[in-house]
């Protein structure tokens, strides 16, 4: 038995091709792209947002809350292909990693932002993640290329004539040297970028440089040079608007002190110890007052001293 044939069904025939064609309708391409847009710049106020909040939090020292917001615009400007911002962010975790002393994590982000910039060929941004990923890497202890990194940030500097820029390369390469144990070769860098400071009129690099100077003369027992840069740095400490803390300023009274002592100079170490005690007494610090004041009578026995073998007559020769 034969099976039944199937019913014949019409063909249909598309005669007119444009009939079945979407309508190309001009006013809902361009509503299309004004919500592609609107959306965009949705975005771009949202990552703006956490970017501002995240520095807000970063300046008040919340790390925890700034990072999350940090991660976030990082992400959303990635997404909208906005380079120039995410270079932005990428640094900011950089310096937000090393504020924390998490140098791994800063190097990381450091090195992200530096492809970054290369790719916008942005030389002050390059030059100044070259300068944090130097430091980083001297914090790490691979000096070599904390050297690398610090020389090509100061090759920039001086090739876009960024004098501040220059100065503070000179400054941190300074530090790597010193912590290589070129400890002349340091006291050179900082001179030079101690110079570039004054003409600056950059008062906080001067106090810092001022510092690092006098503690690399210390160790190369250049004391007199050594009391010169601490005497600076108290002078222009006290005659300033935003001085110090008082462990800093501390801290280089003790190293004076040591100086002037070992220059025989014990009228300078007296004058100075009584700045030192004069501050523990204002800080209720009774254990360093009293500290201060048993270097104090070390340092008038020793004045002593000083002045009766001054004036004691030489015997005669028999």
């Amino acid at each position: 038995m034969t099976s039944p044939i199937p019913p014949m069904r019409p063909t249909y025939i598309l005669a007119d091709e444009a009939t079945v064609r979407i309508p190309r309708d001009p006013s809902l391409l361009a509503q299309a792209e004004r919500i592609a847009q609107g959306y965009h710049q949705c975005q771009a106020a949202e990552a703006s947002q956490w970017l501002k909040q995240g520095l807000a939090h970063l300046r008040e020292g919340q790390y925890t809350p700034a990072l999350a917001l940090l991660q976030q615009a990082l992400q959303s400007y990635r997404n909208l292909g906005d380079k120039a911002r995410e270079a932005k962010v990428l640094l900011t975790l950089a310096h937000l990693y090393y504020r924390v002393a998490d140098y791994l994590w800063a190097a990381d982000y450091g090195r992200q932002c530096l492809r970054v910039a290369r790719e916008l060929g942005d030389e002050a941004l390059m030059q100044q993640t070259l300068g944090h990923l130097g430091n980083s890497y001297r914090h790490l202890g691979n000096l070599q290329r904390a050297l690398e990194y610090m020389g090509q940030s100061l090759t920039m500097a001086k090739k876009n004539g960024d004098r501040p820029g220059e100065m503070r390369s000179l400054n941190n390469l300074a530090m790597i040297y010193r912590a290589k144990g070129l400890t002349r070769q340091a006291a050179t860098l900082y001179e030079a970028s101690l110079m570039m400071a004054t003409s600056l009129g950059d008062r906080a690099t001067r106090l810092q440089i001022l510092q690092n100077l006098g503690n690399t003369y210390l160790t190369l027992r250049e004391f007199a040079q050594a009391v010169d840069c601490y005497e600076q740095f108290l002078t222009l400490n006290e005659n300033g608007e935003g001085a110090v803390d008082n462990r800093t300023t501390r801290r280089v009274l003790t190293q004076l002190t040591l100086a002037s002592i070992a220059r025989g100079d014990h009228n300078r170490a007296i004058v100075h110890l009584q700045h030192h005690l004069s501050i523990a007494c204002a800080l209720g610090d009774t254990k360093g007052a009293a500290s201060l004041i048993d270097d104090l009578k070390r340092s008038y026995v020793a004045l002593s001293e000083a002045r009766v073998s001054v004036l004691r007559p030489e015997l005669p020769s028999m």
